[in-house]
């Protein structure tokens, strides 16, 4: 399962998107859900890869208690 994480701000800076992308693999790491891996993708997505698609709900709400937006797919 493949979470994007949104940029802060419309117009994040690529500084401020992976800020973003190490505080919520931060706030998985604490909630206990197992990542694959994740980072910057050719289409200039950010993204984490969860290890167990079960984890989605969990991880969505997690990332949304921290302030950080994210999407699942």
């Amino acid at each position: 399962m493949r979470i994007t994480i949104q940029p802060p701000g419309a117009a994040g800076t690529e500084l401020q998107a992976d800020n973003e992308l190490r505080r919520a693999f931060g706030v998985l790491r604490g909630a206990g859900i197992l990542t694959r891996g994740g980072g910057r993708f050719a289409d200039s997505s950010i993204a984490i890869i969860l290890s167990h698609e079960t984890d989605a709900q969990p991880a969505l709400a997690a990332l949304k208690e921290a302030g950080i937006q994210a999407l699942a797919s």
